[in-house]
């Protein structure tokens, strides 16, 4: 099991099987449409890691695309009681450590238009809007942008202050999900 650096007495690390139930209960706290065990299960064998303080409080799945150059961020949730205390910052900032050292040259996602906080939140990161997606449900639909981030050569990352990442220090109210 990989372990993580983490600030605040947080730890993150590889998630495992035994934390699906605790990741399933913060997804479906989190999300409108949530995974099933089997969708969780399977990201397992990808990017996933968890982040804890005596319990899971948060996670993130990725996976590796485009022969390693890129990563796409899947799933990103902080449970409600604990939102707004630096843990999803703490997860993405360790999270693009990661990926610039295993020489990932861009990481995307996709994020609700309307989550206007969680916006915000990956801007504060160097993410920009790159592209637009509409997702048609069956009486509704959501428009959600494609964020891009180019990461920095590993031996720049290493180095990369905190502020890199994330210029504004101070903890910031932020809902990534729900």
């Amino acid at each position: 099991m990989n372990t993580y650096a983490a600030g605040h007495s947080m730890v993150i690390r590889s998630a495992t099987e035994e934390d699906l139930d605790r990741v399933l209960e913060i997804d479906q706290l989190s999300f409108p449409t949530p995974w099933t065990p089997h969708t969780f299960k399977i990201a397992l064998k990808d990017i996933f890691f968890v982040i804890e303080q005596k319990e899971i409080i948060g996670y993130i799945v990725a996976c590796i695309c485009d022969l390693g150059l890129r990563v796409e961020i899947l799933r990103i949730a902080v449970h409600p009681d604990h939102r707004g205390k630096g843990v999803a910052k703490e997860l993405l900032e360790t999270s693009l450590r990661f990926f610039s050292e295993e020489n990932v040259e861009a990481v995307e996602l996709r994020v609700n238009s309307a989550n206007r906080s969680a916006v915000k939140f990956y801007e504060k990161f160097g993410f920009e809007i790159k592209n637009f997606a509409t997702i048609i449900g069956d009486q509704e639909f959501d428009i959600f942008y494609v964020m891009k981030l180019k990461l920095p050569e590993p031996i720049e990352a290493k180095n990369w202050p905190l502020e890199k990442f994330c210029p504004e220090v101070a903890y910031y109210t932020v809902q990534l999900a729900g």
